[in-house]
């Protein structure tokens, strides 16, 4: 009902379906992303491996970082928690909880999906540029509030916290490889959300793994553990980004909302560092320490 109001669906004859193919200003990455690339992208295997592939290509990469860039200035200005060092022993152990997640889980589903799920049928059409871009912002939306949502409720309820959520805060300081450092119901959740809602949508193939790297990308950001200077939450004030992310796993009873911050600032859970910094000169004045300025020049010697 939806998808029917916001994308009527429309027959076209040959010459349209012709006229369509040169206006539409997606038809060119559509045809280069799946023109000879049909065998695998029509099989139900391929959309479970090609998120996969982009989990492990963000592991790989700030693994790298994490363990070898690390002291270079750039990476090290840039470092959040600056006394929290990324350890292999840390990576190790969530890499070892991803490969027993995969394994006895989603390989299983993927085979399921395989048995069960009909090859795809690929369209002739790339999606316009209003699907395109309101279907992804739809979905952005739909899943930043819902899991804001399943996200307060494990941390409100210490059974549910103890039992699920708690997995992914073993780690104080977040690092990409822990992005994913899940427990199986929370994987499911997080997963199945991601997979299961665009099919409400008439949901273009494009748009769709479009909306997987969207989702992947965004999620490897916020638990990066780095502050660059291009940063999104640089340039749009209700964009968490990776410091606000990295405050829950600092305060987890803070900042509660996975990308954008809107529902945390009303519920008065947007913490920064900044707030911290200005609790604790609250906290020296209210227990009676001078400001170091009102000391300046006096005569100390320890």
């Amino acid at each position: 009902m939806i998808s029917a109001l916001l994308y009527p669906p429309r027959n076209y004859t040959e010459a349209e379906m012709v006229h369509e193919e040169e206006t539409r200003v997606l038809q060119g990455l559509w045809d280069y992303v799946h023109k000879g690339n049909e065998y695998y992208m029509t099989s139900s295997l391929f959309p479970p491996f090609y998120a996969l592939s982009i989990d492990w290509s963000f592991v790989l990469i700030f693994t790298f970082i994490d363990l070898w860039l690390c002291d270079f200035s750039f990476f090290k200005n840039s470092k959040i928690q600056k006394d929290r060092k990324v350890s292999w022993s840390l990576i190790k152990k969530s890499i070892k909880l991803q490969f027993w997640n995969c394994v006895l889980w989603i390989f299983p589903m993927a085979a399921a999906q395989w048995c069960w799920v009909p090859d795809l049928v690929l369209p002739r059409l790339a999606p316009t540029l209003w699907e395109f871009f309101s279907q992804i912002t739809i979905y952005f939306l739909m899943f930043d509030m819902t899991y804001f949502w399943f996200h307060y409720i494990h941390h409100k309820n210490k059974t549910l916290y103890r039992w699920c959520h708690s997995v992914h805060h073993m780690y104080s300081s977040p690092f990409a490889a822990a992005a994913q450092h899940l427990h199986p119901f929370e994987l499911f959740f997080v997963g199945g959300f991601i997979t299961v809602v665009p099919w409400m949508f008439d949901t273009h193939p494009l748009t769709y793994y479009t909306w997987f790297l969207v989702a992947q990308l965004v999620s490897y950001e916020v638990h990066m553990g780095y502050d660059f200077p291009f940063a999104l939450h640089r340039f749009f004030k209700f964009y968490s980004g990776a410091p606000a992310h990295d405050m829950h796993h600092l305060r987890p009873l803070t900042c509660f909302q996975p990308w954008l911050n809107y529902m945390d600032r009303l519920m008065g859970y947007h913490i920064t560092y900044d707030d911290l910094k200005a609790m604790a000169d609250e906290k020296n004045r209210r227990f009676g320490l001078y400001d170091k300025e009102d000391e300046a020049g006096l005569d100390k010697h320890n």
